[in-house]
C-alpha cells in the first residue's frame, strides 16, 4: 500500500507537468477561437437587432479577419477589409450602371476589373494586397447577386457594407479587449531573433568557402525578415509608438538587405582570393574579415543578442572603421611586392568592410532606437515620403510586373469561363459559383503555393457544406431561442478556428469556417430550402475548383517560361532603373526591387522546373552590380562639383585635391562601362559579358589606384569607386550564373573529328 501511494504521489506531479506544457502550447489557441466564437455571436446579434438582411455576412468578416490570433494584425486586416468592400461596392454600382442590360459586357467588365485588382495587389506586401484583393471580389459579392434587378443593388451595397462593417468591428473589439494577444512583444521577439541570426550567418558564411546550400541561407534570413514586417505592419495599427518608429524601422530593414547583398560580396571576394590569389593576399583577406567577425557578437543557437550588445557592437564598429584605413594601407604595402590583381582582391575586401560597416552600424543604431522610449524625429515631410512611396512602388511594380499581370489574366480567365457557361446554361447557381471564383482567384492569387492553398480551402469548403447540412436542416429546426443558436453555432466555427490555428492546416481549417456560415446563411427571417442549399453549396464547390484548376494550368508559378520571365524582370532593374534611373533616391529604389524579386522567387512553389538556385544568383549579381552602378554615378556626380570649382578658381593649378577629381575622359568610360553593363544583362550572351568585363577593365585602367589611403571625402570616393568596379569585375566571372560562361556542348550533337 505504502509504494501504491509513493508510486500515486510520483505519478501526480508528471501529470500536472505534462498538463501544465499542454496548456502552454495549446491554451492561446483555446483563448483565440473562444474569442471567435464571441466576435461571431455578437456580430450576428447586432445584425439580427438591427434586422439587417444578411448576419452571415458579418459572421464570415468575423471569421476572415480573426484568422490571426494577435489584435494588432486583426486590427489591420479588418481595416483593409472595409476599404476593400467600401471600394468594391462602389465598383459594383458603376458596373451595374452601364452594363445592367448586356449580361456579357457586364461579366466581361468585371472579370477585367477583378484581373485588375489582382494586379493591383501584387504591386503592395502584406495587408494592403488584402485591400485590393478585396476590392475585386467585394465587386463580385455586390454587383452578382442583384444585376438581373439594376434597382435593388443599392440596397444590397448598403445591407453588404453594413453587415461587413458590423463583423469587422465586433471581431477588432473583441480581439483588443477580450484577453488581447498584442503584436508588439511579437514585433520585439521577431525582430531580435532576425537581428540574432543575421549576426550569426555572417559568422557562418564568412568563416568559411561559399557553397549553393548559401543561398538558402539568404532565402531564409529574408524570409524571416519579411515576417517581421509583416508584424510591423499590424503593430502601426495597435500601438501609436510604432507609427512614429516607422521611419526607423524603414531603415532598419534597408540596412538588413544591404547587409544581406554586403554578406554575399564578401563571401564571393574570399571565394576568389582562395581560387585565384597569391597566399599572403589570401591571408590579408582573411585578417580583415576577421577583424569584422571578432567585432560582430556570435551567440550560440538558443540565445539572443541583447541590446547592449548591439550598443557595444555599435561602438566597436565605429573604431574598427576608424582604423580600418590605416590598417589597409599597411597591408597592402606590405604586399607591395605582389602584382596589381594580387593587391586589388585586399583592396576591395577593405572597400566592401567600409560599406558593410556603415549598414551594419545603421542596423545596430536603428535597432536601439526602435526600442528607446524617446520620440523619434521624423526625417522627412509628409510630400517627400509620399514621392518616395511612389517612386518606391513603380520600381517594384516593374519588378514584379511578369507576375502580377499573371495573377491578373488567370483570375480574370477563371471569372470569365464560369460567367460563360452560367449565362450558356441559365444554370440558378451560377451567381453563387462566380462569387466563389472570383473570392478564390483574388484571395489565393498571391499566397506562397496558390494550388495547395485552393485545393485546401476546397476541401475546407466541402467538410463545410456537410456539416452544414446537418445543422440546417437537422439541428437548426429544433432551436427555439437566440441562445441555442448561438452556442450551437460557435461549436462548428470553433472546430474550424482551431484547425486554423496550425500553420500546414490553416487554410483548411478556414475554409471549413468561412464556408460554414456562408451556406448556412443565417438571415432574416431564416428559409427552410433543401435544394436551393445543395444547390449553393455544388456552386461553391464548382467556382473553387475552376480556380483551383485555374491556378494548376494557366501559367503555374514554375516552368522555364516563368524561368525566363524572373530573368527578364532582373534584367530591366539592370537596363532600366541603375543605368538611366533618376539619381534622387535610386539607390532606395532599386533595391526595394530587387528584394521583392528576391521573395517573389523564394516564395513560389517548390518544383523541379524552378530554378530557384540560379534565379537568386542573378538576384544577388544583379543587386551587387547594380549597386555599384548606382553608386559609382552618385560617387562621380560627388566628384564633379571639386572639379568644377577646381577648374573655375584656379584653371588647372596643381595642389593636392587635384589628385582625387576625375580624370579627363571619365564621363565616356563610365557611359560606355554602364551601356556595356545594361547589355550584358539585357542580351545575356557571353560575348556581352566579355565586353562587360573589358569596359569594367578599362574604366579601371582609367581610375588607377593612388599610392595611400587617403582619409579626405574626395580620394575616399575615388578609391571606393575602383573597388566597386572591381567587386563588379568579380561578379561577372561568378560561375554560379551559367549565362556568365559559354553553354556547355552536346557531345550527341558534336561533330566527328
Amino acid at each position: 500500500m505504502t509504494l501504491q501511494a509513493d508510486a500515486a504521489t510520483a505519478t501526480l506531479p508528471r501529470w500536472r507537468s505534462e498538463l501544465n506544457t499542454y496548456w502552454s502550447d495549446d491554451g492561446p489557441r483555446f483563448r483565440h477561437i473562444a474569442k471567435v466564437a464571441i466576435a461571431m455571436t455578437l456580430a450576428m446579434w447586432l445584425c439580427m437587432r438591427l434586422e439587417l438582411r444578411t448576419p452571415a455576412t458579418a459572421m464570415v468578416s468575423c471569421v476572415i479577419v480573426m484568422m490571426h490570433q494577435q489584435s494588432g494584425m486583426v486590427i489591420a486586416r479588418g481595416f483593409y477589409r472595409g476599404l476593400g468592400i467600401v471600394g468594391g461596392s462602389f465598383a459594383g454600382l458603376v458596373l451595374i450602371a452601364l452594363f445592367a442590360q448586356q449580361p456579357w459586357f457586364f461579366l466581361t467588365a468585371l472579370a477585367a476589373w477583378i484581373g485588375v485588382c489582382v494586379f493591383g495587389a501584387a504591386y503592395y506586401r502584406n495587408f494592403q494586397s488584402y485591400g485590393f484583393v478585396l476590392t475585386g471580389y467585394g465587386t463580385a459579392i455586390t454587383a452578382i447577386p442583384v444585376w438581373s434587378n439594376p434597382y435593388a443593388v443599392y440596397d444590397n451595397v448598403v445591407f453588404t457594407v453594413s453587415e461587413v462593417v458590423i463583423g469587422v468591428v465586433c471581431a477588432s473589439v473583441v480581439s483588443a479587449v477580450l484577453l488581447p494577444r498584442p503584436v508588439v512583444p511579437e514585433l520585439y521577439a521577431s525582430s531580435r531573433k532576425s537581428f540574432t541570426n543575421l549576426l550569426n550567418a555572417m559568422h557562418a558564411l564568412l568563416e568559411r568557402t561559399a557553397t549553393l546550400a548559401d543561398f538558402d541561407t539568404f532565402v531564409a534570413l529574408i524570409r524571416e525578415r519579411v515576417g517581421v514586417e509583416t508584424l510591423r505592419s499590424g503593430a502601426v495599427f495597435e500601438d501609436p509608438l510604432i507609427r512614429l518608429r516607422n521611419p526607423i524601422y524603414m531603415a532598419f530593414d534597408r540596412g538588413f538587405l544591404d547587409t544581406v547583398g554586403w554578406m554575399h560580396a564578401l563571401q564571393q571576394l574570399q571565394a576568389r582570393a582562395a581560387a585565384q590569389a597569391h597566399p599572403r593576399a589570401l591571408a590579408a583577406v582573411q585578417e580583415l574579415l576577421g577583424g569584422l567577425l571578432a567585432v560582430v557578437p556570435n551567440h550560440a543557437p538558443a540565445e539572443l543578442v541583447t541590446i547592449e550588445q548591439v550598443k557595444a557592437t555599435a561602438s566597436r564598429l565605429d573604431a574598427f572603421e576608424a582604423a580600418l584605413p590605416a590598417h589597409l594601407a599597411r597591408l597592402l604595402q606590405s604586399l607591395a611586392d605582389l602584382p596589381p590583381h594580387e593587391r586589388q582582391f585586399v583592396a576591395a575586401t577593405g572597400a566592401a568592410l567600409l560599406f558593410s560597416i556603415d549598414d551594419l552600424r545603421r542596423m545596430c543604431d536603428s535597432y536601439v532606437a526602435a526600442r528607446s522610449i524617446v520620440r523619434a524625429p521624423w526625417s522627412q515631410s509628409v510630400l517627400e515620403a509620399v514621392a518616395r512611396l511612389g517612386r518606391a512602388r513603380a520600381t517594384r511594380a516593374s519588378a514584379n510586373r511578369a507576375a502580377a499581370t499573371i495573377a491578373g489574366a488567370r483570375a480574370a480567365v477563371a471569372v470569365l469561363l464560369v460567367g460563360a457557361a452560367w449565362m450558356a446554361s441559365g444554370w440558378v447557381g451560377g451567381a453563387t459559383a462566380i462569387v466563389a471564383v472570383a473570392i478564390t482567384s483574388a484571395l489565393f492569387a498571391l499566397a506562397p503555393n496558390p494550388i495547395v492553398a485552393s485545393w485546401q480551402v476546397f476541401g475546407g469548403c466541402l467538410a463545410g457544406w456537410i456539416a452544414g447540412f446537418g445543422f440546417n436542416f437537422f439541428v437548426l429546426p429544433r432551436i427555439g431561442t437566440f441562445e441555442l443558436l448561438a452556442a450551437s453555432m460557435a461549436i462548428f466555427v470553433m472546430v474550424g478556428s482551431y484547425v486554423n490555428t496550425f500553420a500546414k492546416t490553416a487554410i483548411l481549417g478556414l475554409g471549413f469556417s468561412l464556408y460554414f456560415c456562408f451556406i448556412v446563411a443565417i438571415t432574416n427571417p431564416t428559409v427552410y430550402n433543401p435544394s436551393g442549399y445543395l444547390d449553393t453549396g455544388f456552386a461553391l464547390l464548382c467556382g473553387i475548383a475552376v480556380a483551383a484548376v485555374a491556378f494548376s494550368v494557366l501559367v503555374p508559378r514554375a516552368g522555364e517560361w516563368i524561368n525566363a520571365k524572373y530573368i527578364g524582370q532582373i534584367r530591366a532593374l539592370i537596363a532600366e532603373d541603375a543605368r538611366d534611373g533618376e539619381l534622387d533616391d535610386l539607390l532606395y529604389r532599386f533595391e526595394a526591387g530587387v528584394r521583392d524579386f528576391m521573395l517573389e522567387v523564394a516564395q513560389a512553389p517548390v518544383d523541379r522546373h524552378l530554378d530557384r538556385e540560379r534565379l537568386m544568383a542573378w538576384a544577388f549579381a544583379a543587386l551587387e552590380i547594380g549597386r555599384s552602378m548606382i553608386l559609382v554615378r552618385i560617387h562621380t556626380e560627388q566628384l564633379a562639383g571639386p572639379l568644377r570649382q577646381a577648374r573655375g578658381e584656379g584653371q588647372g593649378q596643381p595642389g593636392g585635391e587635384n589628385r582625387a577629381l576625375l580624370p579627363p575622359g571619365w564621363r565616356d568610360a563610365q557611359q560606355a562601362w554602364l551601356a556595356a553593363l545594361a547589355e550584358a544583362f539585357v542580351a545575356a550572351t557571353p560575348q556581352a559579358v566579355d565586353n562587360a568585363r573589358a569596359a569594367t577593365r578599362r574604366a579601371l585602367d582609367l581610375l588607377p589606384p593612388e599610392p595611400g589611403i587617403a582619409v579626405d571625402a574626395s580620394m575616399l570616393a575615388r578609391y571606393r569607386m575602383r573597388a566597386l568596379l572591381h567587386l563588379t569585375e568579380l561578379t561577372l566571372t561568378d560561375d554560379t550564373l551559367s549565362v556568365w560562361r559559354p553553354a556547355p556542348v552536346d557531345p550527341a550533337k558534336r561533330a566527328p573529328a
